[in-house]
């Protein structure tokens, strides 16, 4: 399996690339980095899109595409959905 690194703070997500990361993941809300939920909790889904594409710290991170799936933040649950995928 070969991986691409994407270091957002350099190269920021554009708000095509946000919207469909977010269809991928259940909706926009879920590419929140965990410390941010809260202050921007109050915004709608098409300023959030802008919010993430302007501001790439704040995207949960690390987002790990498989392929067939998405993953996102490094959660125990994110690490054993991984590990099935690299034993495949």
């Amino acid at each position: 399996m070969q991986a691409e690194v994407r270091e957002l703070v350099k190269k920021p997500l554009s708000e095509a690339e946000v919207r469909a990361l977010a269809a991928r993941m259940g909706g926009v809300r879920e590419l929140i980095a965990p410390k941010r939920k809260g202050e921007l909790g109050s915004l709608g889904e098409a300023e959030l899109v802008k919010h993430l594409a302007a501001n790439p710290n704040h995207v949960r991170r690390p987002l790990i595409d498989t392929g067939s799936q998405l993953l996102g933040g490094f959660t125990a649950e994110v690490r054993a959905a991984l590990e099935k995928h690299l034993k495949k």
